[in-house]
């Protein structure tokens, strides 16, 4: 059986954009898993794989860690229903990959970051305020994210007009079916879908929003 290491918050909300993605991928592949929940303040559940971060996945004798080298693992593991149906999509994918983390996943923090330290289990509240603290200048993050929402999500969905330009031509980003990229993208969005469900960062008519219902299909 897989084990996958996810991160959990209070009330076992699921909010990690980068443990969505290996969740989206491993139902794209049909595989069965378990989900062995870790806080911020257990980081000794996944020492054994030499990391300090989830996700790690847990895959017979192989421990495998980061969401992208997680993703290679399964495809090469498991070939059936390809996360990277060829080498091109790939290259694609690493693209998005690094998109979404260096353009989307900041712009949504700023904007969910509030909500998020007031989702996390109190033990493991110390550690979310110091560390993300340090990030952002202060610990008053619900007036950052007060601050950041009265700007706004229009940065964010600049941010998102690559995919929009996609998302008008064709339903997934990955052509008529959804593949790796659109995991990682749509990891990202859950993020805030799972942290702040009634603050919608996208406007129905936004190419992006009709994509974002399509892949509901594909939650696990």
């Amino acid at each position: 059986m897989i084990t996958l290491y996810d991160l959990v918050f209070d009330k076992d909300l699921r909010p990690s954009p980068f443990c969505w993605r290996t969740k989206l991928a491993l139902k794209h592949k049909g595989l069965p898993w378990r989900d062995e929940p870790m806080g911020f303040t257990e980081k000794q559940k996944i020492a054994f794989a030499q990391s300090t971060a989830v996700p790690v996945l847990h895959d017979g004798t192989k421990v495998v860690k980061d969401s992208w080298a997680i993703a290679l693992h399964l495809d090469q593991a498991y070939p059936d229903k390809p996360l990277f149906p060829n080498d091109p999509a790939k290259a694609y994918a690493r693209f998005v990959n690094g998109w979404a983390d260096t353009a989307i996943n900041p712009l949504l923090f700023q904007l969910v970051v509030g909500d998020l330290v007031e989702a996390v289990r109190p033990q493991d509240r110390a550690y979310i305020v110091e560390s993300r603290g340090k990030r952002l200048g202060t610990t008053d993050f619900a007036a950052f994210q007060k601050n950041a929402r009265e700007k706004g999500p229009a940065g964010l969905r600049a941010a998102l007009e690559p995919a929009r330009r996609v998302l008008k031509e064709q339903p997934f980003l990955s052509g008529s079916a959804p593949a790796y990229s659109d995991h990682i993208l749509y990891g990202s969005l859950l993020w805030p879908h799972t942290i702040s469900p009634d603050y919608e960062l996208l406007e129905k008519d936004d190419p992006v929003y009709a994509w974002r219902e399509r892949m509901l299909d594909f939650k696990p």
